[in-house]
């Protein structure tokens, strides 16, 4: 890695990265307050129970998970798809912006003048994507703790963590697909609508399984099936293996992405 493009690319992203965070701080902030003023109302626990199973699988929400708890709240709220969504254009951006977009605006070029391998540039361009990934992680953890600490909420910290680290790996995950699009396109169009149509077909594909019983073996495709943030919070599933599982996959990912990249004949 080579530590002044670090710095340089990271100064490039960090108002970005400070802004979402800021707004995930905010949007659980808003959550935490407003939350103890719902769960005193009776009506709104059974207006939520009688939730049909379809709607629930839109919003991301366990077809037989509760409905009675700040985690099931803030998990239909945010965490289920409004957060998804949010990371997954986010990683999908990033990481074409530190290759393909490069290509395209001849930044790229100048860097290649220099004495900096390909390895050492895709390296150092994966290190500010993870990173910038973690501090938004982080952004999350820290306002749902700052949240349910000023509005008097219980939580079970640890889970959030855990949270934390099925969204880091998960996250990352598509991130490195994107990147690996970005280097074997080296087109940001191209890349961009491969990555982004791979995403939603994921995305397609869990939503279509649990709506439909003759299609649920579709969400057996997806990578969503494996990010359940309810069930995690709640402690009634270990994230463990699917983080272990995305993890893998992304260094699998990466190491093609490297190969591709050093031997990829570049336009610039």
């Amino acid at each position: 890695m080579n530590r002044a493009l670090f710095r340089a690319t990271f100064k490039q992203h960090r108002k970005k990265v400070a802004v979402i965070s800021m707004g995930i701080i905010l949007y659980e902030g808003l959550l935490t307050w407003v939350y103890p003023v719902i769960a005193k109302n009776p009506a709104v626990t059974e207006i939520a129970g009688s939730i049909p199973s379809a709607v629930k699988t839109v919003f991301g929400v366990p077809e037989n998970a509760r409905t009675d708890t700040f985690e099931s709240f803030i998990s239909g709220q945010f965490y289920a798809r409004i957060w998804v969504m949010l990371m997954a254009l986010y990683g999908i951006q990033i990481a074409n912006a530190l290759l393909a977009k490069m290509v395209d605006d001849g930044s790229l070029a100048f860097l290649l003048s220099t004495p900096v391998s390909r390895s050492e540039i895709l390296s150092t361009q994966t290190g500010v994507m993870v990173s910038t990934n973690a501090i938004l992680v982080a952004a999350m953890i820290g306002g749902v703790y700052l949240g349910t600490f000023c509005s008097g909420i219980k939580v079970e910290h640890a889970r959030y963590i855990d949270l934390g680290l099925l969204g880091l790996s998960f996250f990352s995950l598509i991130e490195f697909y994107s990147l690996f699009f970005s280097a074997w396109f080296v087109e940001e169009e191209r890349a961009v609508t491969y990555a982004m149509g791979l995403t939603l077909a994921f995305y397609g594909m869990d939503i279509v399984g649990g709506l439909s019983d003759r299609l649920s073996w579709l969400k057996n495709l997806s990578l969503f099936q494996w990010f359940q943030p309810q069930e995690v919070l709640e402690g009634t599933t270990d994230p463990l293996w699917p983080i272990i599982g995305f993890s893998v996959t992304s260094a699998g990912l990466w190491y093609l992405t490297k190969k591709v990249f050093e031997t990829k004949d570049l336009a610039i």
